[in-house]
């Protein structure tokens, strides 16, 4: 990338909150839009009944107690693990 292109992206230093402009204006403008969402969102939830709700996925259960093999300290590691940092004894060990 040559040196012009970086000083069209600004560039390499961080910028700062509020330094450039937005990349869509939606139509209407900013204000009319946010309140397009908020009225479609509160619509959506007294009137509708949907079969689902929205929510974090359930993390994994595949999960087993391993032991360290340097201190013995029982941990709960995902089933492939094969290492783990150790908080009891501090060093990289492996698992059995």
């Amino acid at each position: 990338m040559g040196n012009e292109n970086l000083q069209n992206l600004g560039g390499s230093k961080e910028l700062s909150a509020g330094s450039t402009d937005r990349r869509f204006e939606p139509v209407g403008g900013l204000k009319k839009h946010n309140e397009r969402i908020h009225r479609e969102s509160a619509c959506a939830d007294s009137n509708l009944n949907l079969p689902f709700s929205f929510s974090k996925p359930k993390k994994s259960g595949r999960t087993e107690v391993k032991k360290c093999s340097g201190c013995g300290k029982l941990v709960l590691v995902p089933v492939n693990t094969v290492g783990i940092i150790c908080r009891e004894c501090g060093k990289f060990e492996k698992v059995e």
